[in-house]
């Protein structure tokens, strides 16, 4: 009796041994199987993708159930390449089929969010890529990279306030781009005090720029419009001649304000001692002084003919041209520079007058903030008057 107690325990014992073998031998065949296939679907899909049939590769791609740690590198790349193109719907799709799985890292799934955040920004979808940024610079692992999203969401929105909020917190976790930003929001806020006549809040906004930036032209610049609008010209005239005297580039801005200012505080001869000292000191020459007063369209003072008539000595093309319409060696009148100056101005109106000095935009009006590469006061007066369109220049020129 006990043998027979003890045969059926060893049958059974491996019956079950048996049987659990070959389970766990179906399941692991079942697993590899459907790892092949997977693995076969993704080739397809490359193959799709290769072939520039996007449609058929999304579809491979988001008919696929499961992604693990093989297979998420190839649907971030698939995103990204349809963000690239331009396909934003589409990498929405995507980067949302990774979001939705929750077998996922936590790093994995932030990277998830991260993309998808930019895909609604490249979209135009603000208010989802601000909420998923907001999200992400609170817990995410780039809080930097979320951060200057949202400042540049704020930029584009005029948000001033929430841009230098955001803008603040990125210097907290990392190093901003460009550090005098937080200046020029508060110079935007403080523009829309004067326009709307609340010059006590206004004040507030320039002393909040001046913390952020010391020695900052823009601010001097609304300072002395403020101080204009107060009737106080004489405070303006001191604030103007401070900014050209420190930001040369800012001289074509600040020119006309510099003349009606000296004017009004009835010391018109401060706008000819500020040029002097200008050529004085080295900040500039008077063919520079010419040509911004050409680029701003205050050229009537008697200072500035006399610079139009150096700039004509000193630039032979001018001069060549200049002598033309004059008798031999005759030098021209005040009337005649004064024409000559206007009709440079004419030329200049046709052309460029600024150029970004970080990523070469070129533009008729002077720009705070370049649109194209969005950085903060890098536009500078086009240095060379150009007579041609690009499409008249000679090949090596053009």
């Amino acid at each position: 009796m006990p043998t027979d107690v003890q045969q059926t325990f060893w049958w059974t014992l491996a019956g079950t041994l048996a049987l659990g073998w070959g389970v766990t031998t179906w399941r692991s065949l079942v697993r590899r199987k459907r790892r092949h296939e997977r693995r076969a679907r993704y080739l397809e899909g490359v193959r799709y993708l290769l072939d520039d049939k996007p449609d058929r590769a999304l579809e491979v791609f988001l008919s696929l159930s499961e992604i693990d740690d093989e297979t998420v590198d190839t649907h971030f790349a698939l995103g990204s390449l349809y963000r690239r193109r331009g396909e934003v719907e589409r990498a929405i799709r995507v980067h949302q089929h990774i979001v939705d799985r929750t077998s996922l890292s936590t790093d994995t799934r932030d990277a998830a969010l991260t993309e998808l955040a930019r895909d609604y920004f490249r979209a135009g979808l603000y208010d989802r890529a601000e909420e998923l940024f907001l999200s992400l610079a609170g817990s995410g692992r780039e809080p930097a990279l979320a951060l200057s999203h949202l400042v540049r969401i704020y930029e584009i929105q005029h948000e001033w306030q929430q841009a230098a909020d955001a803008h603040k917190r990125l210097r907290n976790v990392g190093v901003p781009e460009q550090p005098a930003a937080i200046a020029h929001f508060y110079c935007e806020m403080a523009e829309a005090a004067i326009a709307a006549q609340d010059y006590r809040r206004a004040i507030e906004h320039l002393d909040s720029a001046t913390r952020e930036q010391h020695d900052f032209g823009r601010s001097a610049i609304l300072r002395g419009d403020l101080a204009r609008r107060q009737g106080d010209p004489g405070l303006a005239l001191q604030l103007y001649r401070s900014v050209i005297r420190r930001d040369f580039h800012l001289l074509a801005l600040v020119l006309p304000r510099l003349a009606d200012v000296a004017k009004q505080a009835g010391e018109p001869q401060q706008f000819d001692e500020a040029l002097e000292e200008l050529v004085r000191n080295g900040a500039g020459n008077p063919a520079e002084i010419a040509y911004a007063a050409i680029v701003s369209g205050y050229y009537d003072d008697p200072l500035i003919l006399d610079c139009v008539r150096e700039m004509l000595t000193i630039d032979s093309d001018l001069r060549d041209m200049t002598a033309a319409f004059l008798p031999s060696a005759a030098e021209p009148t005040r009337e005649q520079l004064h024409a000559i100056a206007g009709a440079l101005r004419n030329v200049v109106l046709r052309h460029a007058r600024y150029r970004c000095s970080q990523c070469g935009l070129d533009s008729s009006t002077f720009l705070w903030h370049c649109p194209a590469c969005h950085a903060w006061d890098t536009l500078r007066g086009v240095a060379a008057l150009e007579f041609l369109p690009k499409a008249a220049l000679p090949r090596s020129a053009a």
